[in-house]
């Protein structure tokens, strides 16, 4: 193809049995030419070198705060316009808690309002998309408290499931790394279990804890890689 263009170009501007020589005119026609088609071939080049993956696999690091350590996987469709989403996560502890241990899980759908597209700006190659999603989460932890009136230790069985929404803006870093970003909430649903607890004996739970039920935020950063 380059070589057909370049052929032309010889033929067409600089063949000596049809003109004695170049005139200005055609030389500038050429070098504006060759230029032009160099940019797009240099275009095509990036784009073909830099094919965003259809699996990534992401950390949550602010989940580190919580005591938890969480992974998950998202899936796109062929036109990155829609993904699935699963993430797992183990957590270690509460600070409402003198021993505990406990799990998750999340399931979600993403919509991209804005696909996850190949974008050039300024030599900066990169993919980013907008997309909003429909999640639910189910929580167990079970932790051993104290009640300090009676000073008699108690356990709590914690089961939780959290419907919500999201709003997010994800995109590609040095053509590697995916940073995802996001805000919205939902609704937890919590049931307990109290084993050996005192009687008249109240418990309050910060929208921290893994007791806590009502509206809650969720808003949290991930970091991914493909697959």
């Amino acid at each position: 193809m380059v070589g057909q263009f370049f052929k032309k170009i010889l033929v067409d501007y600089f063949d000596v049995t049809r003109y004695h020589r170049p005139t200005m005119k055609r030389l500038l026609f050429c070098i504006l030419y060759v230029s032009y088609a160099t940019t797009l071939l240099a275009q095509k080049d990036s784009v073909q070198s830099f094919k965003l993956p259809r699996a990534l696999i992401k950390i949550s690091p602010l989940q580190f705060f919580a005591q938890t350590f969480e992974l998950g996987i998202e899936t796109f469709n062929k036109g990155y316009s829609k993904s699935l989403n699963m993430s797992a996560g183990l957590r270690t502890g509460s600070e409402s808690y003198d021993d505990g241990s406990g799990a998750n899980l999340e399931f979600g759908y993403r919509k991209y309002a804005a696909p996850m597209k190949f974008r050039s700006r300024n030599n900066h190659n990169s993919y980013q998309g907008v997309y909003y999603s429909l999640f639910i989460r189910g929580e167990y932890f079970k932790g051993t408290t104290l009640d300090y009136n009676s000073q008699q230790e108690y356990t709590e069985k914690i089961l939780s499931i959290a419907p919500g929404f999201t709003i997010g803006f994800q995109k590609t870093l040095w053509q590697i790394i995916v940073l995802d970003i996001y805000v919205g909430g939902g609704i937890k649903f919590t049931d307990i279990e109290q084993t050996n607890k005192p009687n008249n004996t109240q418990n309050y739970y910060s929208i921290f804890d893994p007791g806590y039920s009502g509206i809650y935020p969720k808003t949290g950063v991930k970091i991914g890689i493909g697959l």
